[in-house]
């Protein structure tokens, strides 16, 4: 039916970063069939019905030379009726927001007994209460499961977009839990610190879980203008600029962090990049961007160095800033 259905969400907490990570699986159940649902068993499923289940098949892929046609000329005249692409999009949008609306409202569910059933390509989940749903489509919360995982927890910061470290917990043996992909609500001792997003559609063996900002750990990112110039020598332009980036971690306890940044990446033969000093950094020449993995004692400051340079033809501009 169209009208009843559930999606997944998230409680992830974390009391503190030498505990495992404790994830509480919730399923949101809603229905407006005009028919009451009194003292019913609930089942919730990640099968997709609605997705075909046959084998899809590649049919001969012919080409040829490509003779572009005119574009007729249209005259428009008035509105079009119907519903528009963006019309249908915005009632997505609004009904989306309705329903996170009416979640947010509902109160943290209970645990309850239930049944996990894990089958060729789909995992069940039975639940052994009754339930009674009433038609009107407002949202009831049901936890379904609660698990408590090691997780190696690690600090991220990118001091040119933002001043603030981002806790992040990796979990390994996250596909033995049955996620399905959902908003998740982050608690760090105790403490709500934002909304995140599982996303378990990926194909890696480790499964990082954003944790939300810590205000103990403090970043700053400064140009160094005596080490930013520009210079011209005969027909070319070299632009240096140099940044200092410092990290305190002022947390009783030691922490791993990385810390991320760029240089420019030349995707012409007359532009030369070239990073003269990094720290120590680790530099993807693919992307452009520099990784420090660092370990900080507690109330310990460390300063990072960056200095690219950029040369060019004068006669060019480049924006660089």
């Amino acid at each position: 039916m169209n009208n009843a259905g559930w999606y997944p969400s998230y409680d992830i907490r974390v009391d503190d970063i030498t505990k495992p990570v404790t994830i509480f699986y919730k399923a949101n159940v809603f229905q407006s069939t005009g028919i009451p649902w009194k003292d019913v068993k609930l089942s919730f499923s990640n099968a997709t019905p609605w997705i075909a289940g046959d084998v899809p098949a590649l049919n001969p892929w012919f080409i040829d030379y490509f003779y572009p046609q005119p574009a007729p000329s249209i005259k428009i005249r008035g509105t079009t009726a119907g519903v528009k692409k963006s019309d249908a999009y915005e009632l997505n949008e609004a009904v989306a927001v309705k329903d996170e609306s009416l979640r947010m409202k509902e109160a943290e569910a209970a645990p309850v007994p239930v049944d996990v059933r894990v089958g060729e390509t789909t995992v069940t989940f039975d639940i052994s209460s009754p339930y009674s749903i009433s038609p009107d489509g407002k949202v009831q919360t049901i936890e379904i499961q609660r698990t408590s995982t090691p997780a190696d927890y690690k600090y991220v910061a990118v001091p040119k977009v933002s001043p603030l470290a981002y806790l992040t917990g990796n979990i390994t043996d996250w596909a033995k839990q049955n996620l399905i992909g959902g908003e998740a609500t982050l608690y760090f001792e105790n403490t709500f610190v934002g909304n995140s997003y599982l996303n378990v559609n990926q194909l890696k063996d480790t499964l990082s879980v954003s944790l939300g900002t810590d205000n103990s750990i403090l970043l700053k990112r400064e140009k160094r203008k005596d080490f930013t110039s520009t210079k011209i020598l005969g027909s070319n332009k070299t632009e240096t600029y140099s940044f200092e980036i410092t990290v305190r971690n002022n947390k009783q306890d030691p922490v791993r962090i990385s810390v991320l940044d760029q240089i420019p990446i030349s995707t012409n033969s007359g532009i030369e990049v070239n990073a003269s000093e990094l720290s120590g950094g680790k530099h993807n020449s693919q992307t452009g961007e520099i990784q420090w993995n660092l370990e900080i004692k507690p109330q310990e400051t460390r300063k990072l160095i960056l200095t690219y340079s950029v040369k060019y033809p004068k006669d060019k501009t480049i924006i660089l800033e």
